[in-house]
């Protein structure tokens, strides 16, 4: 193999999970003299300093950074990760979560072989709170059945519109319900590459993971991609701009490449499963700003690339409270996508649901 592998870690007080991160990677089938790993230390303070350090001793494939002031959020130390790596290609990996021992060696095959821009794959998502084990969303019939339950959004009617409307219009054709085999005997799919993602609209509607890709580095460094400032959002921002502008995309559709492990224990929950106005808020500005990103492309990437996430939004606001100033900020922020996101009447009936729910939220919510 003469190419190398730039594996970027964002680092803050993730101490007790950080070694089980960081051993998937030196231990990946691959080899780490082919990896290089980026691990960017956000000025944490329990202790993780340290454990990067004795990695970046111990092996020669790591390298430590030390930020001098804390950023606040990933897409800071990511950033810095992109700047300082030096690889033929580019990965990402939460350092709470872990990579399946042949993630790096199966996505690099895929990619070089198809000489492809970028490719990625599927993840199993685990609960640890409710010890429980999903895959990730696809749209296509896969192998993975029998072993994994689907990973679906919550299916409680969240707008509160006719049950008839949720069920027929909102669920099954904003978010995509139809599942895609291949013809004419529906048999699940294995491997879909495109040239581009107007091929293949569908793609958008998985999960924005860029910790399951792996990006050809001229696909970054040359279209200048990098993480917006957004505390939440920053990955679906990054992954849209990716992959609009992939020449060459591969998706794996019955290989899992990562387990995403989400924190929701009370007393270590990570940043993204702390649910706030910030979050939302940004989430928001993320969308806001990858639906500008889609300009100049077909309809149908326009509504896919923000509709399903906007299902999501809605389901996280619906289970929190919030007071009459912070549903306010919230409405103001999806009045200015409605004014952008009318490509279609799909994307105005669910942008109208979520207004009229704020302004309904904002007569009732405590001050």
């Amino acid at each position: 193999m003469n190419d190398k592998i730039s594996i970027i870690l964002p680092i803050f007080n993730v101490g007790p999970h950080l070694r089980g991160g960081i051993d998937s990677l030196v231990n990946q089938t691959i080899g780490n003299e082919n990896l290089e790993i980026i691990m960017v230390n956000d000025c944490s303070t329990d202790g993780s300093d340290k454990i990067i350090d004795e990695y970046a001793e111990k092996y020669d494939c790591c390298v430590a950074i030390h930020h001098e002031q804390n950023s606040g959020a990933a897409y800071t130390p990511r950033n810095t990760g992109i700047e300082a790596c030096t690889g033929d290609y580019i990965m990402f990996l939460d350092p709470d979560d872990r990579y399946t021992l042949d993630a790096c060696e199966t996505l690099y095959n895929a990619v070089k072989e198809h000489d492809a821009d970028m490719a990625f794959a599927r993840f199993r998502r685990i609960f640890e709170y409710g010890g429980k084990v999903q895959k990730s969303y696809s749209p296509y019939m896969d192998n993975l059945d029998e072993v994994y339950p689907d990973e679906t959004f919550e299916t409680e009617n969240f707008l509160d519109v006719p049950d008839f409307i949720w069920d027929n219009v909102i669920e099954k054709i904003v978010y995509g319900k139809t599942v895609k085999g291949v013809y004419p005997r529906d048999k699940p799919l294995d491997v879909i590459h495109i040239d581009n993602i107007e091929q293949e609209p569908d793609l958008l509607k998985m999960h924005p993971a860029v910790w399951s890709r792996i990006f050809k580095r001229e696909l970054i460094m040359d279209n200048n991609i990098r993480f917006q400032p957004y505390v939440s959002g920053d990955d679906m921002a990054f992954a849209l701009e990716t992959i609009i502008k992939a020449e060459g995309i591969v998706f794996l559709n019955n290989f899992m490449c990562y387990d995403y492990y989400i924190r929701d224990l009370p007393s270590d929950k990570s940043i993204t499963n702390t649910v706030n106005v910030r979050l939302l808020d940004e989430l928001m500005e993320s969308y806001i700003y990858c639906r500008k990103c889609t300009e100049g492309y077909s309809k149908e990437v326009q509504t896919i690339s923000v509709n399903p996430h906007l299902l999501h939004w809605t389901n996280t606001w619906k289970g929190s409270p919030f007071t009459k100033e912070e549903n306010r900020l919230l409405l103001s922020k999806v009045n200015r996508l409605k004014k952008i996101h009318k490509s279609d009447l799909k994307s105005r009936m669910l942008l109208s649901s979520i207004t009229t729910a704020l302004e309904t939220a904002i007569y009732t919510a405590r001050e």
